[in-house]
């Protein structure tokens, strides 16, 4: 054995491998290069596994990877090898070498037959694709039935899907078996001090009897009732809108309630808003048709009045009514019922009053210069529309004679303080030359000064081409 081992050992008996070459120098490069590159991608390729298989720890078959990368190993250390007894004979390392490698060559051969069927059964991409497209359509088809099954279902409703509103469960004496946190939240309770109680104490007392009503008639049939409430919040009243179940036993029984609710006091404020709403619509709309009325009874009286200036006097009046009705009749049709266009009523106003006097539009101009974002309350939009109505009224009366030409202009700018400038004139013959404008004895002109007063605006007057009145209104939010 001494001997053996010193003949593996001892290779000075045998010459290297380079002689067999005669150690021409491209012979041995040619042998070293393709060595040294054989023997470099075999232990690349082994890196290039082990990183594989540490990476897909599903990976089936991992160990044959890994005999792979012994029999790749082996074999690029029989190519080092080659290299090294070009010039140290160390022939006995090498063969051994080879004989480990074709141990573990054989090995792998080996293991790897009874695998081939295996792999074989293995999916192929095409095949996985085709699986998971069935298994795709499989969960789109349960998950249908799911949902038809969640539908169904009286006793275990989705809580989590509901977990912002307010979830409980009560028996049929209304003791309370279950409330998730946002009821605890919303009450202000404890689970302590709701879990064995009646749900009772929080509703408010004139609803109660709603209440029962809509229990007892969940049945079988009707197993989901939906009511809305007021609840007794510390010491607040809110609404509340609950859909109540009934959770039955297999005779039909019903053993438990289940509620889900949702606060809707903003929702109900709401619809009390559209109430009012039409409420106020409903009062423009007959507070028109009753000033109408009123239009209509000054109308007819007239028709038995024979001086001219009475019959002038009604008719005037009824300007002034028809001026406050078409502010009703602008209310009532606007979404708005706290402020007004200011140009579309004047346009309207204007149309009406040319209407009433038959004024002849090829004579007279009638120029309007209204900014379009002047929006007015009624409160304010009422005095305006009165003394445009008595202006442009006695414009259209005294200022021109027949068939002469004219022209009347209504004018009316907001700046950024808010301040209104109303401008109505016309180019007429003027005011009488003896009329005192600070004891006027006229109607209309001591309506148009009380109005101003009223409005706490202030009234002047220029005649330098016809007549022109200014008014100049303080305080006034009107912009949208």
């Amino acid at each position: 054995m001494s001997s053996y081992l010193s003949a593996v050992i001892a290779s000075i008996a045998f010459i290297p491998h380079g002689h067999c070459y005669l150690w021409k120098s491209n012979l041995v490069t040619l042998h070293i290069a393709s060595d040294a590159l054989t023997a470099l991608s075999y232990y690349s390729i082994p890196i290039t596994i082990f990183y594989f298989v540490r990476k897909r720890v599903d990976l089936p078959y991992a160990g044959i990877f890994i005999l792979f990368a012994g029999f790749i190993i082996s074999c690029g250390t029989t190519h080092l090898m080659g290299i090294w007894t070009l010039w140290h004979p160390d022939y006995w390392v090498s063969g051994w070498i080879k004989l480990v490698t074709a141990v573990v060559s054989c090995y792998t051969a080996i293991v790897l037959v009874p695998l081939i069927p295996k792999a074989l059964a293995l999916k192929s991409p095409t095949q996985l694709e085709e699986a998971n497209r069935k298994l795709q359509q499989e969960i789109a088809e349960r998950f249908k039935v799911e949902i038809a099954l969640r539908q169904s279902e009286q006793r275990y409703r989705a809580i989590i899907e509901d977990q912002t509103e307010l979830i409980t469960r009560f028996q049929f004496d209304g003791t309370v078996t279950f409330v998730n946190k946002a009821y605890c939240r919303y009450f202000n309770k404890s689970l302590e001090e709701l879990i064995g109680y009646s749900y009772e104490p929080v509703i408010f007392p004139d609803d109660q009897e709603k209440v029962d009503r809509c229990l007892q008639s969940i049945c079988l049939e009707n197993p989901v009732q939906m009511v809305e409430h007021r609840v007794r919040v510390e010491d607040e009243v809110r609404w509340m809108q609950w859909i109540n179940r009934g959770i039955f036993n297999d005779a039909g029984q019903i053993v438990e309630y289940q509620s889900v609710g949702r606060d809707i006091s903003d929702r109900k404020k709401v619809e009390k808003l559209k109430q009012q709403e039409t409420l106020l619509k409903e009062i423009h709309h007959r507070v028109k048709n009753n000033l109408q009325v009123i239009c209509s009874l000054l109308r007819l009286q007239s028709r038995f009045v024979e001086d001219p200036v009475i019959k002038a006097k009604f008719k005037d009046s009824q300007n002034r009514v028809k001026s406050m009705a078409l502010i009703h009749e602008k209310l009532y049709q606007s979404d708005d019922f706290r402020r007004i266009r200011f140009d579309d009523y004047i346009q309207d106003l204007t149309k009406t009053l040319l209407r009433t006097y038959t004024v002849n539009t090829s004579h007279i101009s009638l120029e309007i210069d209204i900014d379009q974002d002047i929006f007015l309350d009624f409160d304010i939009l009422t005095p305006c529309g009165l003394i445009i109505c008595e202006l442009i009224s006695n414009s259209l009366k005294y200022a021109f004679e027949s068939n002469t030409s004219g022209k009347i202009w209504i004018r009316a700018t907001l700046d950024n303080k808010q301040h209104l400038t109303l401008t109505i004139g016309d180019n007429g013959q003027g005011l009488p030359s003896n009329l005192n404008l600070d004891h006027v004895n006229t109607l209309g002109l001591q309506l148009v000064q009380d109005l101003t007063e009223q409005l706490q605006g202030k009234l002047t007057i220029n005649q330098d081409n016809g007549t022109e009145f200014k008014i100049e209104l303080y305080k006034i939010s009107s912009k949208m």
